[in-house]
């Protein structure tokens, strides 16, 4: 913030006595405003410079130098608060000095100012929810995100750290509303990446506990959201179990299609291999089959199953 001093002179004698003795008065404090803002108070300063701004406006076109003096530093000084209240980690208290600064530069048509100020109220909001996450500070980031969809119902941003928020704390069916709420607003891409881990996560869960129907639904919820090798791999291995030869083979093709070059790949095949023949596509299945009949691992069982099936 520049240094800033104006001495105000009042002619009395062009005025009447009570008018002079106004404007001194206001003019007074001006300066003192003035002076609480060189000292680097601006908390007080900004104050003092609104009850001059009230004075002046009062004296009519006999206050107006000062009133518009007053007009065009209050809400630069407003920001220039907001800003040492960010580095004091004091965001709620900052964010009302954004606020007061965007209104009052709005009112005093200096449009410019008002939306700095505006675009600095969500920048700090979500600066600070990025640092609580960075915390483990769960609790506080959904509340902190609560705050900025207050004001800002559209901000898809918000709505993503929320949900990544709620994910960590545990809910999970909170975080999945959140999520879809991103992607409403903007955030799809990052969003739906989000939402592929949830359910990805949650066919895990369903695989260890032998849920194998819970497995194969939030994998295909995961793959709904971001197609990946592991969903595709779990639906694969669920429907298999599941007797749902169909999905199985699509499962496994596609997680093949995705990771070829991974490790299980010879074991994926042959499990492939096997799911064609229960949903009676023998002829396919011997061409998977043939892949890995040298496999050290898989090709005894794979040749087996090509003389079996009398593949040509």
């Amino acid at each position: 913030m520049k240094k800033f001093f104006l001495a105000l002179t009042v002619a009395v004698c062009s005025l009447g006595i009570c008018s002079a003795q106004d404007l001194e008065k206001t003019t007074e404090m001006f300066n003192n405003a003035a002076t609480l803002l060189n000292s680097g108070n601006k908390s007080e300063a900004a104050n003092a410079f609104e009850q001059a701004l009230n004075a002046a406006e009062a004296l009519g076109e006999e206050g107006k130098d000062i009133a518009d003096q007053c007009k065009s530093i209050l809400p630069d000084i407003l920001i220039s608060l907001g800003k040492e209240l960010v580095n004091d980690k004091n965001i709620d208290e900052a964010v009302k000095s954004f606020s007061k600064a965007a209104d009052l530069a709005g009112k005093f048509g200096n449009t410019e100012v008002a939306e700095e100020a505006k675009a600095l109220i969500p920048q700090v909001m979500l600066s600070n929810v990025g640092s609580l996450l960075n915390e483990k500070n769960f609790e506080g980031a959904i509340e902190a995100c609560k705050k900025l969809i207050a004001i800002d119902p559209a901000n898809g941003t918000a709505y993503l750290r929320m949900g990544m928020a709620q994910a960590a704390a545990g809910k999970i069916n909170d975080a999945t509303a959140s999520y879809l709420t991103a992607i409403e607003n903007g955030e799809k891409e990052a969003a739906s990446k989000q939402l592929s881990t949830l359910y990805l996560k949650k066919a895990a869960a369903c695989q260890k506990a032998k849920d194998l129907k819970g497995a194969l639904e939030n994998a295909q919820k995961s793959v709904e959201f971001l197609d990946n090798a592991t969903a595709q791999k779990v639906i694969g291995i669920s429907a298999s179990g599941l007797k749902q030869y169909k999905t199985a083979v699509e499962g496994f093709e596609a997680y093949l299609a995705l990771s070829p070059n991974a490790k299980d790949k010879a074991q994926i095949i042959y499990q492939l291999g096997d799911a064609l023949i229960k949903a009676g596509d023998n002829a396919k299945a011997c061409g998977y089959f043939k892949q890995i009949a040298q496999d050290a691992k898989w090709g005894e069982a794979a040749r087996y199953q090509i003389t079996t099936l009398k593949c040509n």
